[in-house]
Parts: C-alpha cells; structure tokens; sequence
C-alpha cells in the first residue's frame, strides 16, 4: 500500500493560498466585501484573486471526495459518519461560538462601529442570528465566516454517504478507469456549471456544484488509473489552464467581453471551467511533482485543518492593526502574510497541547495510524505503484 504524498502536498499547500486569498480581500474593496478592508483597493489583489479562486476550494471539495472512497473501503459507514461529526461537526459548531465573534468584532469596528467593544459584538454576533439582510456577515451580524468550508463539506459528506450507499444497493457502481478519459474528465464541467444556480453559494460556487465535485472525486478521481492518466497530461492540461485564466484576466480587466464585475465574471462558463481544468491540472502537476514527503511536509499535512480552521480570526485581527500603519498597499498586503502565518501556527502550536481543547479545533489526537482518518482529505492507497 503506497500513500499518496501529492494529495497530502497539495492539501497543506491550498490551506497556505487561503492565507494568500484572504489577505488579498483586503485590498478588494469594491469588488469583495470583508471584515477589514485597506483604504487601498488594488488591481493587483483582484489578478491574485482571479487567478487562485476559481479552482482552490473545487481542489479541496474534489480530494475529499477521493478520501472519502478510501476511507469507505476500510471501515463501516457507521464509523465514517460518527468520524465526520468528530472532525466536522465539533469544529464547526465550537468555531461558531469562539471564533466567529472574533471577526464580527473587527467587522463592526472595520464597519462604523470603530469604539465597539468585543462584549457588545459578541452580544450583536448572537442576537442577529435570524438577520438575513447581511448574510455576508462582513459588518458583524451572524455569520459562519471562513467555517461555510466545514459546515458544507459535513452537509456534503453525510449526504454522499447516503448516495454512495443508494447505488451500491442498485448496483450502479462500476465504473471502469478507461472509460473515464481525458475529455470525459473535462467535460464534466458541464453539470458543474448546470448545478451552479442552485441554492446558497460562497466564492463563486454553490452547494449543489461543490456536491457534485465531490462525487466526482469519489467516483473518477479516486483510481489510480485515472491519475495517472492526469499525469502523463499534465503539461497540456496546465497549458489549458494558463490559457483559460488569461481568459478569465482578460474579462475582468474588460478586454474580452462578459462584465468586468466580480459577479458577472464568476456567473459566466468561463470561471467553472478555468476553476474545474485548474483541478485536473493541479493534480496531474502534484502526482507528476510533488509524490514525495518529509519532517516538514509531514507536519504541514497533519497541522492544515486546525489551521483552516484557526486562520481567519488571526489574519483579520493582524490585518486590523496594518492597514492603520502608514504603508503602501504592497508592505501593508506582505506584513499581513508575515505575522498571520507564523501567528496562526503558534497559536495551533498552543491547542495542540490542550487535551481538552484541541478537538474543538480539528486536531487531531494521538491514535494508532491505522484508525487515523483526519477530516481533511487524505488518501493513504494505491500509489504510483501496486500492492506485491
């Protein structure tokens, strides 16, 4: 049994572009709303913006659905839905209550509220829970942040786990690697897009397609054939990619036509697809590059979800105290990278020695590694070679 280091690779490394992501918010103002805003609004936060959101949380949505075939195949689904509502469930529910009015405290202060005090926001935080004229939860109504990610892959996964269940029962699971080619993998952008109009969304996709990105990891991505096959075309895929987002560049800079809008851009095929390619490309990159690990790599993978978890709190009160200093936009978007990385991981560095805390915050504990399923995606079978 071969594990694969790439997915654990590109999963620690997506989580360290949610930095970079939020971080650029900041100087989006205009086009995205968020807790803190500079009084600068940056083109060139809008190009980073463009070129990572697209396809970042597809990637995340897609490998979990391919951990989720792995874990399927070595335990009972009675056992993974009590190990989502562990590593899902707990966090979401624990982030709710003492993370999230970390941020609506500085979105109130960010947003006209400047003497708030952090008791009076926690009050309002809790108070406007059925005030659904701000759902964004930008100016300190309540709001599930940066946790949406959480919440909707534990709606995601228990309602998999009822599909998947379904068909084995009709005996619609065989699905043979070579009829899943390239184009076939491509196309499958189409009910992406399709199912992209129904119900709630966040950065451009909504439920219903990140759903349906998850079984498209669960039933195509999980097969080694299959990756393979990533592999050997990963150039021509990245090729793809490059091209589609100079594409979706060009709109928003109004060269090519489709409204230079943020909404008008993500509305359009255009962002699905260069988002679903960049998927297929990213993983057929990450198998050709990145199948191998390390101390440091090791320690990435196992620390990425209390770090998703426990970032965003850190890089908006970092970013509260910057965009005050009297710095340009491009010191004041770096200062916000450099403490908020390091302040994120001292602080995961904190819980993970808590017993009693840590499992509020996706950390996971000590057990033996056969029982260890994290709630991050992570695939631990077929590898580049086969089992002897």
């Amino acid at each position: 049994m071969v594990r694969l280091h790439y997915i654990d690779n590109l999963r620690w490394m997506s989580i360290l572009l949610v930095f970079v992501v939020h971080a650029a918010v900041v100087f989006s103002d205009g086009w995205f709303g968020y807790y803190v805003t500079s009084a600068y609004s940056s083109e060139a936060a809008l190009v980073i913006l463009l070129l990572i959101m697209p396809w970042l949380m597809l990637l995340l949505f897609c490998i979990a659905g391919i951990s989720t075939r792995f874990a399927l195949a070595k335990r009972a689904p009675s056992l993974y839905l009590k190990e989502r509502v562990v590593k899902l469930l707990v966090p979401f529910l624990a982030g709710i209550v003492l993370l999230c009015p970390i941020l609506a405290y500085f979105g109130m202060k960010s947003h006209g509220y400047p003497d708030v005090t952090f008791p009076e926001a926690v009050v309002h935080f809790f108070s406007s829970w059925n005030n659904i004229r701000d759902p964004s939860g930008f100016t300190g109504d309540f709001d599930m942040g940066h946790l949406w990610f959480i919440g909707y892959l534990f709606v995601i996964s228990v309602a998999a786990l009822g599909f998947i269940l379904l068909t084995q029962k009709q005996q619609r699971t065989g699905i043979s690697p070579e009829t899943v080619s390239l184009p076939f993998l491509i196309l499958l952008v189409v009910p992406l897009w399709l199912l992209n109009g129904i119900g709630p969304g966040v950065d451009g996709y909504t439920l219903a397609s990140y759903f349906a990105v998850f079984l498209f990891g669960y039933y195509f991505l999980s097969d080694d054939t299959v990756l393979a096959r990533l592999e050997n075309h990963w150039a021509v895929l990245a090729a793809i990619w490059a091209v589609l987002t100079l594409c979706l560049l060009a709109v928003g800079a109004g060269i090519l036509p489709g409204g230079s809008a943020i909404d008008d851009i993500t509305a359009s095929p255009l962002a699905p697809l260069t988002g679903w390619v960049g998927v297929l490309a990213v993983l057929g990159t990450g198998r050709h590059l990145l199948n191998r690990t390390g101390r440091a790599e090791a320690y990435l993978s196992a620390s990425s979800y209390p770090i998703y978890i426990l970032q965003s709190p850190v890089l908006v009160a970092v970013a509260w105290y910057v965009v005050a200093l009297p710095f340009g936009p491009l010191m004041q978007y770096f200062l916000i990278l450099a403490a908020s990385i390091p302040g994120t991981f001292a602080l995961y560095e904190i819980i993970r020695r808590l017993p009693g805390v840590r499992v509020l915050f996706g950390v996971a504990g000590q057990k033996k590694k056969r029982c260890n399923v994290p709630a991050f995606p992570v695939a631990d079978r077929a590898g580049r070679g086969k089992e002897r």
